[in-house]
């Protein structure tokens, strides 16, 4: 019945009717924004997170092969890199994740990209890793009397390289 009495109600009064309507969806009320910190470019790790900064003694391992090696992880929350010398395969790390008890590298070997998948107990890494087609595990232990793996000198000598003469 209502719709009747809009109907025979005539055209401006439709018209007037339509725009109520709109301008009654297109209200809205303000929601305030969740407020979020300023960005620094480097994301900041929650405190429960492992440093996975160091020296590691490693095994990598197939149904072929057994090799030892070494995996050194250095720089900062957001900017970790490295070197991982295991047998045949030498890579330079380009990211690591770290979380409360895992991490994930991922390195850039000659042969194709290493993904390491790898969970933290307080002493031990363990898991996997794949390289191109190949797979296997992954075992490591870092070495508790190093230091952080990173650089040694950030300035520059004035002696000349391969030098033992004083340069004065």
């Amino acid at each position: 019945m209502r719709l009747q009495s809009v109907a025979h109600a005539g055209p401006s009064s439709l018209a007037a009717l339509f725009t109520i309507g709109l301008a009654g969806g297109c209200a809205t009320v303000a929601v305030p924004a969740p407020s979020a910190a300023p960005a620094t470019g480097v994301e900041a790790e929650p405190a429960n997170v492992f440093d996975p900064v160091g020296w590691y003694d490693v095994t990598m391992s197939n149904e072929r092969m057994v090799s030892e090696g070494t995996m050194d992880v250095r720089g900062e929350p957001g900017n970790y890199t490295g070197t991982i010398a295991v047998g045949s395969v030498s890579a330079r790390i380009v990211n690591v994740e770290p979380g409360e008890d895992h991490m994930t590298v991922h390195a850039t070997a000659r042969q194709a990209n290493l993904i390491l998948r790898l969970a933290w107990d307080g002493e031990f890494l363990s898991g996997n890793w794949i390289l191109g087609a190949q797979r296997g595990t992954f075992v490591g232990r870092k070495r508790p009397d190093q230091l952080s793996g990173g650089p040694v000198s950030i300035g520059r000598s004035s002696r000349p390289p391969h030098s033992d003469q004083d340069p004065s």
